[in-house]
């Protein structure tokens, strides 16, 4: 009787121990070489939260905290951590989506995120010499990276970032901008690409390029502000700071980060 009562108890202790797993069990699908960083971890394997770091170029790294998830199991069966997690409003980033990170260290992200634009400038320094209003929002329809451990940025993307209620400041006195949109994808060389057309009342476009390594970015922005009827008399007056424009009326810019 004693034996029969060790073959029940053998699956449950077992059952038992991947039910109350703690959530710091996830670090095992993380690898060390991607820079990527979890802290204040709590909860259990299936219901966590945790806050997460990681380099965005060599002077900024991107901070969120009390990221939750929930776990769905079947999806272990086949070697994969599969949640949904949500971003909460107290970051600079907020929104919800769905991740699958494999033991072999492949992760596939979608999700809908926004901010404030102000803050996301001041919080990842971005070179921007104006204070701005408005909202920023990214669709991700796909992003996959098949090995993190690699130093690599993507492998495949597929997203669209837009601005909303933008408007410019200038002695006190604020300027409407509109919409403006940026593309996002992925190189050939594993970089990734963000594109926006000139199509706005700023005459603004540019190719930022985020390339380099997960442990050193390397951030290169070319792009041209050719300011027409529908640019803010306030803020042509400005680009005379900038310099000369060229044979096309447009003011280049080229710089790293």
């Amino acid at each position: 009787m004693s034996w029969r009562w060790l073959l029940w108890l053998i699956p449950v202790y077992l059952i038992g121990l991947v039910v109350f797993a703690p959530a710091r069990a996830v670090l095992g699908f993380i690898p060390e070489q991607s820079g990527i960083s979890l802290s204040a971890v709590s909860g259990t394997l299936w219901n966590g939260e945790a806050s997460i770091s990681a380099p965005a170029s060599p002077q900024v790294t991107v901070n969120l905290q009390n990221i939750q998830w929930q776990l769905k199991p079947l999806a272990l069966v086949s070697g994969k951590a599969l949640l949904d997690f949500t971003i909460p409003q107290s970051n600079t980033i907020t929104g919800q989506g769905t991740a699958s990170v494999g033991l072999n260290g492949s992760v596939k992200l979608q999700g809908e995120f926004s901010g404030n634009l102000q803050e996301a400038i001041q919080a990842y320094r971005l070179p921007v010499p104006v204070t701005l209003d408005g909202r920023w929002a990214l669709q991700l329809d796909n992003y996959t990276l098949t090995d993190l451990a690699s130093g690599q940025w993507c492998n495949q993307l597929e997203a669209t970032a837009k601005s909303r209620g933008t408007a410019v400041r200038f002695n006190n006195r604020w300027s409407e901008l509109g919409e403006f949109g940026t593309a996002l994808s992925c190189s050939a060389q594993n970089e990734i690409v963000a594109k926006m057309a000139a199509n706005n009342r700023l005459g603004l476009s540019f190719t930022t390029t985020v390339g380099g390594n997960q442990q050193a970015p390397q951030i290169r922005i070319q792009g041209a502000l050719k300011p027409g009827l529908q640019t803010p008399r306030e803020v042509s007056e400005m680009l005379v700071f900038l310099g000369r424009p060229d044979n096309t009326g447009a003011y280049r810019f080229n710089f790293t980060l």
